[in-house]
């Protein structure tokens, strides 16, 4: 099978990141407006000691992330694997270069949850568009 160009795989990873970043945001909005409203208007770092939270904002950014590689896959599946490795590096990458930056106002354990719940949310994007592609294909499964 025919290997994809550069330019797809730049532009696959950048939607990946781009779309990841566009759901996570509202998402995120959302969740941190229900959670004020359930304080009586506060926010505050001690809610990161409350495991409920934390699960909450894991889950929603690792829902963010599968759909960022659902959408990344549809530029490019030719190497399933490959796309998922690139697209998992460059979330980490990020959250990592935020990290060290001191741009993000979570502690360190956060980061590194949330990076790891990119990753998880972009394997399982990507697998949900590989199936859909071999749902519809009379083609072998891309690897």
């Amino acid at each position: 099978m025919e290997k994809p160009g550069y330019l797809r795989w730049a532009a696959s990873v950048l939607t990946g990141l781009w779309v990841t970043t566009g759901v996570a945001v509202p998402i995120g909005f959302a969740l941190l407006t229900a959670i004020k409203a359930a304080r009586g208007g506060m926010l505050g770092p001690e809610l990161l000691g409350r495991p409920t939270v934390v699960l909450a904002l894991l889950g929603s950014y690792v829902l963010a992330a599968m759909v960022g590689g659902w959408a990344a896959a549809w530029i490019t599946l030719d190497n399933r694997r490959g796309l998922v490795a690139i697209l998992s590096a460059s979330h980490v990458a990020t959250w990592l270069i935020a990290l060290l930056s001191g741009s993000v106002p979570f502690p360190g354990w956060l980061i590194l949850l949330l990076a790891g719940g990119a990753i998880l949310g972009t394997v399982l994007g990507v697998d949900i568009r590989a199936r859909q592609v071999a749902s519809r294909s009379t083609l072998p499964p891309p690897e």
